[in-house]
């Protein structure tokens, strides 16, 4: 008479030796958690992990001392699914992240989230600094809100590296005799 069923059922799965991280184990990159996994956590050893390629909510655990513990899905967002539907919504997003039209869309999304930032931070420098001045801060200078007055362009040259003046600086000459 069968003893354990769990362990009768992960004798005849797929495994593969993995190291005990401190957020459980990973398999096709996807995270699994128990509490029984905690003494073994960071010891660096590789242990056998199985499992059921028709339900990826659980894999089999084999601990040193023997053993076997189930450990839960804990990656957020993954419902109960076979590892070969996983597989292939893995890289039906894959195939959706590479396409140009999408990934323009995801560009000119975030310069638009970008923008609104911008514009929510100037606003509210403007806002403090109408209540900074309406409350009459004795520190407070205002700004002068008309921009700085540039003078108007001509087609003379300006500056000391421009002009015909060769004497720009007084260069003493002395003479080294040793």
């Amino acid at each position: 008479m069968l003893r354990d069923h769990q362990e009768f059922l992960a004798a005849f799965l797929p495994g593969e030796e993995r190291a005990i991280a401190r957020t459980g184990v990973q398999v096709h990159r996807l995270d699994y958690w128990s509490d029984h996994l905690e003494p073994i956590v960071g010891r660096g050893k590789r242990t056998l992990v199985t499992w059921d390629p028709r339900d990826i909510t659980y894999v089999f655990v084999r601990t040193p001392g023997g053993p076997l513990v189930k450990a839960i899905l804990t990656t957020p967002g993954v419902s109960r699914m076979s590892l070969a539907e996983w597989e292939a919504r893995r890289r039906w997003e894959r195939t959706i992240a590479k396409d140009p039209a999408l990934r323009r869309q995801a560009d000119e999304s975030l310069l638009r989230a970008h923008e609104t930032v911008e514009q929510a931070k100037q606003s509210r420098r403007i806002r403090r600094r109408q209540a900074t001045a309406a409350a009459g801060d004795p520190f407070y200078t205002p700004v002068a809100s008309s921009p700085i007055a540039t003078p108007p362009p001509t087609d003379e040259p300006t500056g000391p590296w421009l002009c015909d003046n060769t004497e720009l600086f007084d260069v003493e000459e002395t003479t080294y005799d040793f």
